[in-house]
């Protein structure tokens, strides 16, 4: 049967492939921190040895990221979109299937690092891709729908974790991957990517380094990390801070997701209403410092004030996706892909980053969350400065290159 007839268009594939490509990268991406123990305790490491196991393998992992960023998001703007998603998509998703099934820990420890180089790349080349293909005036609800698959890939594991053994999702989350790859031949690429007039002379010169010269690189990536050092400390390190109140990683990145689903609606749309993502993003920004006070110093009580508090964190965290469309926004087609996927991989290895600071800095503050707040005011307030030197393009003309 044609598309056409049952109302569908390869781009409309093309969105689909997107959005089930991030679900099934926060899905993979995450069974790392949602199973801390049992992995490593399969593979015979003792007890003791567990929290230097689990932070090696999140070295490891977010190495892989780094690099994914570089290498994925570059290609992304020499060969093009479409090829560069279906790639990284399939790498995270045969890391993660096999993951599921060695016995050797050093084997796993390889396999994470590829799972690294896949996700690194795949919600910043995707996101490009759609705002390319459909117009300017549908951004907003590309960006909903793309998010949305994504708060489900982490509301699907939250769910599925307190069921099933850790090798049957890792070999879920591999096959969810696989699956996607069925669409490939039913999607297509750019137009602005292709037919861009210029595009051809500036390839060449679409590397890195002009891209790290331009100063609104760094006030988007600054801009990125409250969002993450939000998931770092209210998902792990206040499950850890609270164990009296007996809740799992599973419980509050439930509710975290669910905040998310919702946030993300209102957000955009909000930015849409008042055609600024400047001001829908400051506006997030500043509330969270306001939970982060709440959360620091009047503190849960109880497994209910807890998981709200995650809920309320999960529904202005999605500000980083209006973050990404503006980023989107700011660069020329010759590095938009490799701009995008800077910003969010910087974004999600910070999580690991925030995870070895925050241990440091109560060492000397004597205080868990008083140290996660210190780091809060910190990079609240500097993304609130990077973002008011960030020029406003909303719903932009994508059709232009960088000199």
């Amino acid at each position: 049967m044609k598309l056409e007839k049952i109302g569908l268009m390869p781009r409309h594939l093309t969105l689909l492939t997107a959005g089930l490509g991030y679900l099934g990268n926060v899905f993979c991406v995450n069974l790392t921190y949602v199973f801390k123990k049992e992995p490593f305790l399969d593979f015979g490491i003792a007890e003791a040895q567990l929290a230097s196991a689990n932070s090696t393998l999140l070295i490891i992992q977010h190495v892989g990221i780094f690099l994914g960023v570089i290498l994925f998001g570059s290609l992304a703007d020499r060969r093009g979109r479409m090829a560069m998603l279906f790639i990284s998509v399939g790498t995270y998703s045969v890391a993660t299937f096999l993951s599921g099934l060695v016995h050797n820990y050093y084997l796993f420890q390889v396999l994470r690092f590829v799972v690294g180089l896949g996700v690194a790349s795949e919600l910043g080349i995707g996101l490009v891709l759609i705002c390319e293909i459909f117009s300017r005036e549908k951004r907003t609800f590309l960006i909903i729908f793309i998010a949305f698959c994504g708060f489900m890939g982490m509301f699907l594991l939250s769910i599925l974790a307190k069921s099933f053994h850790w090798r049957t999702l890792y070999i879920m989350g591999g096959l969810l991957g696989l699956l996607i790859m069925f669409f490939r031949f039913s999607t297509f690429e750019s137009d602005i990517f292709l037919k861009s007039n210029q595009l051809k002379n500036q390839l060449k010169k679409s590397l890195i380094l002009p891209l790290l010269r331009k100063r609104k690189i760094y006030y988007l990536i600054i801009c990125i990390l409250p969002s993450y050092l939000v998931t770092a400390s209210s998902i792990f390190v206040g499950t850890t801070y609270f164990k009296e109140l007996k809740v799992s990683a599973g419980q509050s990145l439930l509710f975290f997701s669910i905040g998310g689903g919702l946030g993300l609606i209102f957000i955009s749309l909000l930015s849409k209403k008042i055609k600024s993502r400047k001001k829908a993003i400051t506006l997030c920004i500043t509330l969270l410092l306001i939970l982060a006070s709440i959360y620091a110093f009047i503190k849960p009580t109880s497994i209910h004030s807890f998981l709200i508090i995650n809920f309320l964190f999960g529904i202005f965290v999605t500000y980083q996706f209006e973050l990404l469309a503006l980023t989107i926004e700011q660069f020329g087609t010759n590095i938009r892909a490799l701009a995008t996927t800077l910003v969010f991989g910087a974004g999600r290895a910070s999580v690991f980053l925030f995870s070895l600071i925050i241990p440091i800095l109560n060492l000397i503050v004597k205080d868990l969350l008083m140290s996660v707040f210190i780091l809060d005011f910190i990079f609240f307030c500097a993304a609130l400065w990077a973002i008011s030197k960030i020029k406003e393009d909303f719903c932009r003309d994508l059709s232009f290159v960088d000199e």
